[in-house]
């Protein structure tokens, strides 16, 4: 499963779709603890770094895993010992009814995503994607772009206390190939371009939350007088924290350009922009790009198609909107965080479920 941060107390919605999960495979909780005497033997793993078992095996088939746990926790160690991601208690959370869990207590660890469309009978998730430039120290800015050091750690420190579940573009990505649901309270974080800023003014309050963080990169800016080196991005890259994407070579639009009506040589800019800038990317930082921004989020039919050619999982415009798993992943939608957005601005950005009577 791919890296992402989340809360250590997971929050979920209450819905109905838990349940109507639970009788679509045919045992209720209760039934579960009936079928003690017919356990299946099994291990009963201990989390990473313990040597104390965290449940036991109660029952198990093609879809779900029955355990009573062995002592008081969180969902996450369950998730740890027996999904092998110690991030992904909120699905075990969603399906359990959320809270803590309390030794004794019989809970239902699906095997595979219950519910990988997100959709609900009152309507369905969404991945907001947010979209960073620059940052000042203090709480005063210069320009629009800019988001000062105060607003930054305002914002981030609402994520945490809503206890939102902040994702790496690998998790958007295995998301829309059906791997894993949308958490309840999920969001992206990116940065564009590669501002000296990101690592003078943003880059302390990141390690500070530790959530993972992408920033997209044109690669003619790196080592520029207001830019970022490649030293800096390698040791922000090497916490695990930051993940180093394209944003083309040059930052020149990948729409068509005026007077460009010639197909290939539209196409061959194109190729040009996205592989060079994968190149060099691959060989000063370390891995190649699998994720790219469209510069000025301009885009096309044909840019994308090159995208996809060229072994990419995703690419993202500026223009805001909502991300479902039906969504295009090469047309994904971010939401541009401006100097004069404020905290209710940003809740508001960052609500990701949509109500819609469904049934």
């Amino acid at each position: 499963m791919t890296t992402s941060s989340r809360v250590a107390s997971t929050r979920v919605r209450k819905r109905p779709a838990g349940n109507y999960h639970l009788k679509r495979a045919g045992i209720s909780l209760l039934a579960a603890a009936l079928l003690h005497a017919c356990t299946l033997s099994g291990p009963n793993p201990a989390p990473r770094g313990s040597a104390a078992p965290v449940a036991e095996v109660v029952a198990r088939d093609n879809s779900f895993i029955w355990v009573r746990a062995l002592q008081r926790q969180s969902f996450n160690s369950l998730a740890d010992a027996y999904l092998g991601d110690g991030n992904a208690g909120w699905q075990i959370a969603e399906l359990n009814g959320g809270g803590v869990v309390e030794r004794g207590q019989i809970v239902v660890v699906p095997r595979a995503p219950v519910n990988p469309s997100s959709v609900y009978a009152d309507g369905y998730r969404i991945i907001p994607i947010l979209c960073y430039h620059q940052f000042s120290r203090g709480g005063e800015t210069s320009q629009r772009l800019e988001v000062s050091a105060q607003a930054f750690r305002a914002q981030l420190q609402y994520l945490r206390d809503e206890g939102f579940t902040v994702l790496s573009l690998d998790d958007v990505a295995a998301i829309m190939d059906g791997k894993q649901g949308i958490p309840d309270r999920a969001v992206v974080l990116t940065i564009d371009d590669g501002y000296r800023s990101v690592y003078d003014v943003a880059w302390p309050i990141i390690k500070e939350f530790g959530f993972p963080v992408t920033l997209y990169i044109y690669t003619d800016f790196v080592g520029g007088g207001k830019a970022l080196t490649w030293a800096q991005m390698k040791e922000m890259r090497g916490s695990g924290l930051i993940d180093i994407q394209s944003h083309a070579k040059s930052h020149t639009s990948l729409s068509r350009l005026p007077g460009e009506d010639d197909d290939a040589a539209y196409r061959s800019r194109v190729q040009a922009e996205v592989q060079d800038s994968a190149r060099i990317l691959a060989n000063r930082v370390g891995e190649k790009p699998v994720h790219l921004s469209y510069p000025y989020g301009n885009s096309s039919a044909a840019a994308a198609q090159l995208l996809r050619e060229n072994g990419y999982a995703s690419g993202t415009t500026v223009t805001r909107g909502d991300n479902s798993v039906f969504a295009n992943r090469f047309l994904l939608h971010r939401t541009m965080i401006y100097d004069n957005h404020s905290l209710d601005d940003f809740a508001g950005f960052v609500a990701n479920f949509r109500t819609k009577d469904l049934r």
